[in-house]
């Protein structure tokens, strides 16, 4: 959690309260990085049908490569994070005696 919150510029000292909440921001910033990626792959792949030389096709699908590397470590920061989330939850309800407790919205 430490690194996700460092990698993606959130601050990584929380309460266990604030925690849910930091989660879901990680989550959040994971996704939009997710989507930025795919973006770039598309571009990539546009790009690759108009390339004419080999230079420009070599440096097509280093970029292509480089994505969906990219693509795959985000992924799988998502599913870690998202395996925290549920730990977190179970957390929350064996801390309560069963009952979920959820943030009063202001």
């Amino acid at each position: 959690l430490y690194e996700l919150s460092h990698k993606y510029g959130l601050p990584d000292n929380v309460s266990e309260q604030l925690l849910p909440d930091r989660l879901e921001e990680i989550k959040e910033a994971i996704r939009r990085e997710i989507r930025k990626e795919l973006k770039i792959k598309e571009g990539a792949e546009k790009l690759r049908e108009v390339a004419t030389d080999r230079r420009s096709l070599s440096d097509v699908a280093s970029i292509v490569k480089k994505s969906n590397n990219k693509l795959a470590e985000l992924k799988s920061e998502l599913h870690e994070l998202e395996s925290q989330i549920i730990l977190t939850q179970g957390n929350s309800v064996s801390n309560n005696g069963g009952h979920v407790t959820r943030p009063l919205p202001y």
